[in-house]
């Protein structure tokens, strides 16, 4: 009898082996408080345009997958160094061509950098700003590495946008790094009047997608890009 126990447990294990490695890991999706893009409304709910065309290819793909929010540095290291993760809205840069596999686009924004209104701090190009004290600016985020790979070393870093435009508003730094389209809605997060801002220096444009860690399968971004496509048709 042990024999045979012994033989069937053999089988059952080379039947494992075959069939391949089971997938024990769930995807996560995981986002930053980026207004108008993924943000936190006012009733708690995860909400934003970005957000909207996440949560219909979830459903769309029938998958049972929770949104996190978090810092967005957290959250870049975490799918930069973590499988089975994918981040949103993530601007799809030069930069960050090859470290992640791309679904998109999501929509488009523009990068400026913003001075309090009144204040003595007079910018007309980005030479000239590489010679304020400091410019507020999220880490690894797009604008602030494209301004890292123009040679700007004077940032003083936040863990949000709304941080950073308090501190410009506190006189802690000379510029914000700030998007476009979400001034109105940062600065209302951060209790701030956003006409006492005026943009300064147009930094770039880029696309925003939804970035995958670059060991995603193939098989599972092209589910997303076409459940994408799909929602756009």
């Amino acid at each position: 009898m042990k024999r045979l126990v012994a033989i069937l447990l053999v089988g059952i294990f080379v039947l494992i082996a075959c069939a391949g490695p089971v997938q024990t890991d769930k995807l996560r999706v995981v986002t930053e408080e980026y207004p108008p893009y993924n943000y936190t409304g006012d009733n708690g709910t995860l909400t934003g345009s970005s957000t909207g065309l996440v949560k219909a290819i979830i459903g769309k793909l029938g998958l049972d997958t929770k949104i996190e929010v978090l810092p967005w540095a957290q959250a870049y290291d975490l799918v930069l160094n973590n499988p089975n993760v994918a981040l949103y809205s993530t601007a799809r840069t030069p930069e960050r061509e090859r470290n992640f596999m791309w679904v998109g686009p999501l929509g488009s924004y523009e990068n400026w950098l913003y001075a309090k209104k009144g204040s003595t701090v007079r910018v007309n190009s980005l030479d000239e700003a590489k010679e304020v004290k400091s410019i507020a600016a999220v880490k690894d985020e797009a604008g602030q590495q494209k301004l890292a790979k123009m040679g700007f070393i004077n940032f003083a870093f936040t863990d949000s946008t709304s941080d950073g435009l308090k501190k410009l508003m506190a006189g802690e730094a000379d510029l914000w790094l700030g998007t476009q389209a979400d001034v109105e809605l940062v600065a209302k997060k951060a209790g701030v009047d956003a006409a006492q801002l005026e943009p300064a220096v147009f930094v770039h444009k880029v696309d925003l997608y939804i970035a995958f860690n670059k060991n995603m399968p193939a098989a599972t971004v092209e589910q997303w890009q076409k459940a994408l496509d799909s929602l756009n048709k």
